[in-house]
């Protein structure tokens, strides 16, 4: 194997399967790449890939609100990767990164509080020094109102997926796995960020999708949204907060919307959680829990049921 960059090998390796999943293995492999450079470690072969540079990843990628689940998808590409080029050396369980897929990865809430968004979006609409401001604070606005992740609320197709009369919008680029889904019963709240943003929309680099990228710009608009975040404080180590602290409050307001009581991240144990949702809503609470949940997974982009999904971002209930 040449000396060429993690990511190069991982765009040559020979992989079997289904093409769609061969393009999944080699993209999540060139993230686990870019986590390790990102991390201090300049390795350019799959085959001196060790252990320590799986837990520097993981270590790096938690610090950016990274699930484990996320990242476990990322370690099976790696891991992948290094078994094509001959490296059997790297831990078959992920327990040792401290990266457990389905556990509880919110026990703390993460959620943003709602002065601090308005805040922002107020600074980055009235900023004059920074041209993209209001492009930012427009899409940070979808991502609270709506839910969104970052690429979704950049990619959203407002022309042709925008139905006002029906009160819906399907997303369908930018979202995780190419899974579309659509979200109805707009709120006027979100509606209304639907429309702020309308002034902002542009032909992307692909034809025909109409969104907040501006034009020819590509992904590089990610860059300039996280320069946006840092210029109001939205980052971990300025306020504790992200840009996904955002769809972590929304679940969060849904979850209360529904249940009536607030949700297990919100107590110190589960035990007080339990106490209060049973004094709130007496035997019925573990139906609204498991209600809410359902719909919050859904409008995650997953299917209902999905308990380690809604436990990220509420905390388990049991």
């Amino acid at each position: 194997m040449k000396s060429i960059s993690l990511a190069r090998s991982a765009n040559g390796a020979t992989l079997s399967g289904p093409r769609s999943k061969q393009y999944r293995v080699r993209q999540n492999a060139k993230v686990f790449a870019k986590r390790l450079r990102e991390a201090g470690f300049g390795v350019r072969k799959w085959t001196n890939i060790s252990n320590k540079h799986f837990a520097a990843v993981a270590d790096k990628m938690k610090e950016n609100d990274v699930g484990d689940g996320r990242i476990a998808e990322v370690f099976s590409a790696a891991r992948h990767l290094c078994e094509t080029y001959g490296n059997t050396s790297i831990s078959p369980t992920n327990d040792v990164f401290n990266v457990r897929r389905g556990s509880i990865a919110n026990s703390n809430s993460k959620a943003v509080a709602p002065d601090f968004v308005q805040g922002a979006i107020d600074k980055l609409t009235n900023d004059v020094k920074y041209e993209y401001g209001p492009r930012a604070a427009a899409q940070i606005r979808l991502q609270y109102e709506l839910g969104l992740r970052r690429e979704e609320s950049a990619k959203l197709d407002l022309v042709a997926d925008w139905n006002r009369e029906a009160r819906s919008i399907h997303i369908q680029y930018g979202t995780k796995g190419g899974r579309p889904r659509t979200l109805h019963n707009l709120s006027w709240q979100q509606q209304e960020a639907l429309e702020k943003a309308m002034p902002f929309i542009s032909q992307s680099d692909r034809p025909g999708i109409h969104n907040l990228q501006p034009e020819n710009m590509g992904d590089k608009w990610q860059e300039k949204l996280s320069h946006a975040a840092r210029l109001c404080g939205f980052t971990k180590k300025d306020s504790g907060w992200t840009l996904h602290s955002n769809r972590h409050e929304r679940f969060h307001r849904m979850y209360v919307d529904h249940a009536g009581f607030q949700p297990p991240n919100q107590h110190e144990s589960v035990e007080a959680f339990q106490k209060a949702a049973q004094h709130v809503a007496g035997q019925k609470w573990p139906q609204l829990d498991a209600e809410a949940r359902d719909d919050i997974e859904q409008t995650a982009g997953h299917s209902a049921g999905r308990r380690d999904v809604s436990d990220a971002y509420l905390g388990s209930s049991h």
